[in-house]
């Protein structure tokens, strides 16, 4: 019961974010869409940032049930990005209010939650030192991010499919390649 009281505060939230921006939403806006007290507010949430925070951590978590799935790390960043196009309204308007630092690591925290267990399962035969195997994953993480955010300032104009054939165009193998190269050493 209290989660899905969250999940209706939460729901209200990301509405008036998309009618508002995330600057102009206060606790009492959020009551009032809601229908709540304020003492059932705070029951739940510190204050608007953890709210948001708390909203944010929801639709990552959903994002990455749907695309813990992906049979590759192309499929996944598809998903990603379908998603991010689905919320553009409120992802816009989240920009606009969250420092670029903030949104970028944000992202990476996504894109590796979502990379970290597809790269094992289509690399898992390849031992490589931890260290190696980190940088790895760190470099194509930001390569992503940065795709995507690039993407998200253009106005999310390119297809994901096409997006993400670049991305193998650039990387082709080169995920395979790395770790093979690590295992070598020089």
């Amino acid at each position: 019961m209290a989660l899905d009281m969250k999940a209706a505060i939460a729901e209200s939230f990301n509405s008036l974010v998309r009618q508002r921006g995330i600057d102009k939403v206060t606790v009492k806006a959020v009551i009032e869409d809601c229908g709540i007290s304020r003492q059932t507010f705070y029951y739940h949430f510190h204050d608007i940032y953890d709210l948001a925070q708390w909203a944010f951590e929801e639709e990552t978590a959903e994002l990455l049930n749907g695309s813990l799935s992906a049979a590759s790390w192309k499929e996944g960043f598809v998903m990603v990005a379908r998603q991010l196009e689905e919320n553009q309204v409120l992802l816009a308007n989240i920009c606009r209010s969250v420092p670029r630092r903030e949104l970028e690591q944000r992202m990476k925290d996504l894109v590796q939650r979502l990379l970290d267990p597809i790269l094992k399962r289509e690399l898992g035969d390849a031992a490589v030192d931890p260290q190696d195997w980190e940088f790895t994953v760190h470099f194509y993480i930001d390569a992503m991010v940065g795709v995507l955010l690039e993407w998200m300032d253009g106005g999310m104009k390119t297809e994901p499919k096409i997006l993400a054939w670049r991305l193998d165009i650039l990387c082709g193998g080169g995920i395979r390649q790395a770790v093979e190269g690590f295992r070598t050493k020089m």
